[in-house]
């Protein structure tokens, strides 16, 4: 009803976060009511908003029943705006504190929160939203749809209780008396910490149970009442027979046959799972007693006992690393001749006491995990050889990094196996900002908060006309082109006023990277050999780079103090950040062939060159890969 009567005087942008989100996205586009831009995102989170149109209007659910998600918060819609925002709030009604002031047309279904008869709602409009009525006059609508009088004004009785079809008087009642109940409980603040005591309950049993995730891992973004839950491969024993989807449904049948559990199925377009109600109508000793019957369930299925080295921490609940001595590395981390009673390894990471891998390009392109590479870490999880993600991904924490790749796919146990080069640029930032420095970034404003939060010297690149010092993050987010003119207008400056330049430190040194449809793109890291190029005609020494993230050396000893040990292997795909970075650390390396290094030749010199070539990431765990035979001028990786 709100889509067909109020939308069509300005193009809309949607946010599909479950099936819900993708059914009304549909029914715009099938029923032509506005140019609409869409925003996805990848299963179980929610789209990330940027350069959202003050003037368009926005669609989106509030809680999504089908996959556990809901917007973090709605900061991003502005107060002034001109668009209307239509909310789906079925779910979120009641379960929720809802931003009314940044919304202005909220739909709700009578039963979902309170257990009513289903099939009837409400809608609620804002003045706003009243006045788009006016303006709009006379739609061609469905009858049950329309909010309008004959002669196009707004029909006013529709909300003050008359009815275009009678609805069942039981279900008026039913609400009647729901509403009734929830007063006698305390009222809306009284349900909100009744959703929050079951969401706890559900939280304490995921967080201690090693075969049973969050479909949502981003928590901000996680329904507390909408609990939708997947099992985790990796987790699972080795003994056990069928695939994940399987056991799921093996474990629902059981739940059913007992009477214990009904209709906790995942949605068909989710990972296989289960979707549990945590509403306010639900009691939390309930919820406890399902918890165990669930346990039940999965010992019933599952022949086989989970492997104990197999256990992983959830997301929040994680144990600090413990730091090692460090352990000094031989010359030759892989013995190159055998010997008669101490057989060399099986394989190649059987030679080191951890590794290191690159995130894009070696485990993920874009924000899916690149074949093979789930597996690999899921095998490293069970026989417990440590391993990091050394990556120059700086478009936020570390813990929202490590967000990001468990929504790729990738069973990593424990924020702390992430090292990003944001994380580790953060104490030089710091100490510039306690210094007095004003600091400028590359990179979004809430990437630069989320890693060094918020200080009133610390500003976007593209916001001020000077600075002392320039730290490169990521390129999401940002206007990049302006940006990098601001900064050569900055340093020109400074150059022709002081006769130098402001600090450049590199978070993200990257160049190029991969994209999914095997193009190139260029990297944040461009900002340094543009700049060089750009003032080398006004005399301007060269450009000083420092950088934290690979190829520099902060970043591979922060690896080498986690793990304790300088006997680590590097793997990338990139010679100039992954494998020359290693090198200058004094660590070993592979090359893989999956990412940017599948051109027909790389130029290298010594300091380039691996210690191995891979074709692909399971050959570090079978005994094809041998030491890379070193050329003096280059090697071509095809041979």
């Amino acid at each position: 009803m709100a889509l067909h009567n109020l939308l069509g005087p300005f193009p809309v942008e949607t946010f599909l976060s479950d099936s819900f989100s993708q059914y009304w996205a549909n029914e715009i586009d099938r029923s032509v009511l506005a140019p609409q831009r869409r925003h996805t995102c990848a299963y179980g989170s929610f789209p990330r908003p940027s350069r959202i149109d003050a003037n368009h209007d926005i669609v989106l659910v509030l809680n999504g029943t089908s996959s556990g998600v809901c917007p973090p918060d709605l900061e991003w819609i502005l107060p002034d705006r001109a668009g209307l925002v239509i909310a789906d709030a079925v779910s979120a009604a009641f379960t929720s504190n809802i931003d009314f002031d940044r919304t202005d047309v909220l739909c709700w279904s009578w039963q979902k929160a309170l257990g009513g008869e289903g099939g009837h709602g409400m809608i609620a409009l804002s003045p706003r939203a009243q006045a788009r009525l006016k303006a709009s006059g006379r739609k061609p609508v469905p009858r049950l749809m329309r909010l309008h009088n004959p002669d196009g004004s707004v029909n006013n009785a529709f909300f003050s209780g008359r009815t275009i079809s009678t609805p069942s008087m039981f279900a008026v009642e039913d609400i009647h008396s729901a509403l009734d109940w929830a007063e006698a409980c305390g009222g809306l603040p009284a349900l909100l910490n009744r959703v929050a005591n079951n969401y706890a309950v559900l939280a304490d049993w995921v967080n201690s149970t090693p075969w049973i995730d969050w479909t949502c891992t981003n928590s901000a973004a996680r329904s507390t009442c909408s609990i939708t839950l997947r099992l985790v491969r990796e987790q699972l024993a080795a003994g056990e027979k069928g695939d994940v989807a399987d056991i799921a449904a093996r474990m629902i049948r059981l739940l059913e046959a007992e009477g214990a559990a009904f209709d906790i199925w995942s949605y068909g377009d989710g990972p296989p799972g289960f979707r549990i109600w945590a509403g306010p109508t639900v009691e939390a000793d309930d919820l406890a007693i399902l918890c165990e019957w669930l346990a039940w369930a999965y010992s019933e299925t599952c022949e086989a006992s989970i492997l104990p080295e197999a256990m992983v921490v959830r997301h929040g609940y994680f144990p600090p690393s413990k730091p090692r001595a460090v352990q000094p590395r031989t010359e030759s981390a892989c013995p190159q001749t055998a010997d008669l009673e101490n057989p060399p390894p099986q394989t190649l990471a059987d030679c080191y006491d951890g590794i290191l891998f690159d995130a894009a390009g070696v485990l993920i392109r874009e924000n899916e995990a690149l074949p093979g590479a789930a597996d690999i870490l899921a095998r490293l999880n069970v026989s417990g050889q440590p391993y990091y993600i050394v990556t120059n991904i700086s478009s936020g924490s570390e813990t929202a990094i490590f967000a990001r790749l468990r929504r790729a796919g990738l069973p990593i146990p424990a924020v702390d196996r992430i090292v990003s080069a944001g994380g580790v640029a953060r104490h030089c930032v710091l100490e510039e900002l306690a210094a007095g420095r004003l600091v400028s970034y590359v990179g979004s404003a809430h990437a630069a908060h989320e890693i060094f939060g918020k200080h009133p010297n610390l500003y976007g690149a593209d916001t001020v006309p000077t600075f002392d010092t320039l730290v490169v993050l990521d390129d999401e987010g940002f206007d990049f082109k302006r940006a990098a003119d601001n900064i050569l207008s900055t340093f020109h400056r400074r150059l022709v006023q002081a006769g130098e330049m402001p600090r450049l430190i590199a978070a993200n040194a990257d160049i190029i990277y991969p994209k999914k449809n095997g193009s190139l793109v260029f990297g944040p890291g461009i900002i340094g050999p543009m700049l060089q190029a750009g003032l080398s005609s006004f005399g301007a020494p060269p450009i000083s780079v420092e950088f934290v993230g690979k190829p520099g050396r902060a970043i591979f000893d922060e690896c080498i103090a986690r793990a304790g040990t300088n006997r680590l292997l590097m793997v990338g795909d990139q010679v100039d950040t992954d494998i020359k970075g290693a090198k200058a650390a004094g660590l070993d390396s592979l090359l893989l062939r999956t990412g940017l290094s599948n051109c027909r030749e790389l130029r290298q010199d010594e300091n380039g060159t691996p210690e191995y070539v891979a074709k692909n990431l399971g050959q570090i765990f079978d005994d094809s890969l041998f030491p890379y035979q070193r050329s003096a001028k280059h090697f071509n990786i095809t041979n």
